[in-house]
């Protein structure tokens, strides 16, 4: 009952942050901007039909190709909507809890009642992923719901983005607790979060290179360390390839037919390491990231149960 209490308790704190009503409303935004456009074979309308741009990207054999739609979609919303904007906003919105819940004059209310710390902790670490949740919840379920009535492409298994944003943040977030807890500062908290994510993206594109071009491999050391590195940390890029995976959408490379040998030869190295993705098992790429997560609550929850107020 406490736990559960402490988790709603940090919920309405985040209710009462602008932010949460501004992602709100880039939420509403974009699924309407999502449903002004129409797909009908050779064409692309936008506005319901105000402007129409003939167009045969969508088309074969005179059949609209809702799958490759689909893909677009699905590759848009996770790299750019859910995956930057809404994460990225996230960790700000978030990384003032726990530097808020130190201060002197606001700790001692929570830490009055009988209450162990661990449970204090995980209350308000659990209650700060619900912000991200509650806004993925609502902009997958509008966007799924556009995608089919206004498209025609129906992918039940895109409802699965809802969970993996919210791991995607999560993946994130365990750092910024860390920092908050140890600095006390929202600004430190961002900063490192931010530069973590750079470097879990950086670490997985230079191992995707070292796929991408097998002669550069005889660097041995080189490829052994990043290649374990990955699978240490969290992989944040992965949650794109598995909620495509999951939703049975096309590679969006499909588009683009018409490419000279140099340009081909470049969307072939970049399918070959997406590939190689797309063949790891979501449950150990997931599991691996978990366990990351794991280990850097705990340290944090440690770190904050040790501390004099």
């Amino acid at each position: 009952m406490q736990f559960r209490a402490l988790i709603l308790d940090s919920f309405r704190e985040s209710l009462d942050r602008k932010i949460f009503w501004v992602m709100l409303l880039i939420c509403l935004a974009v699924t309407a901007a999502m449903a002004c456009v129409g797909f009908e074979p050779g064409k692309v309308s936008i506005l319901f039909g105000t402007w129409v741009q003939p167009t045969d990207i969508f088309t074969v054999g005179g059949v609209l190709q809702v799958d490759l739609i689909a893909s677009v979609v699905v590759e848009w919303i996770m790299d750019t909507v859910l995956g930057w904007i809404g994460v990225l906003l996230a960790i700000v919105a978030t990384a003032g809890f726990f530097p808020a819940m130190m201060e002197r004059g606001a700790i001692e209310v929570p830490l009055s009642k009988p209450i162990p710390r661990w449970k204090l902790f995980l209350g308000k670490y659990l209650g700060s992923l619900s912000f991200l949740l509650i806004h993925a919840t609502i902009f997958v379920f509008l966007t799924f719901l556009v995608v089919g009535f206004r498209w025609g492409a129906w992918l039940p298994g895109y409802l699965l983005a809802i969970p993996l944003v919210v791991l995607l943040f999560s993946f994130l977030y365990c750092v910024s607790v860390l920092v908050a807890v140890v600095s006390r500062s929202a600004i430190a908290a961002v900063l490192v979060t931010l530069g973590a994510w750079v470097g879990f993206t950086g670490v997985q594109s230079v191992d995707d290179a070292f796929i991408s071009f097998p002669e550069w491999q005889e660097y041995r050391v080189a490829y052994q360390s990043i290649h374990v590195a990955r699978w240490i940390i969290p992989k944040t890029q992965d949650i794109t390839y598995i909620a495509r995976q999951w939703s049975r959408a096309a590679n969006p490379t499909a588009l683009m037919p018409q490419l000279d040998a140099d340009a081909r030869e470049v969307i072939s190295r970049g399918e070959k390491a997406e590939a190689a993705r797309l063949a790891i098992s979501p449950v150990l790429t997931l599991g691996s990231s978990l366990l990351f997560e794991a280990a850097v609550v705990l340290l944090a929850m440690w770190k904050f149960s040790r501390t004099d107020f």
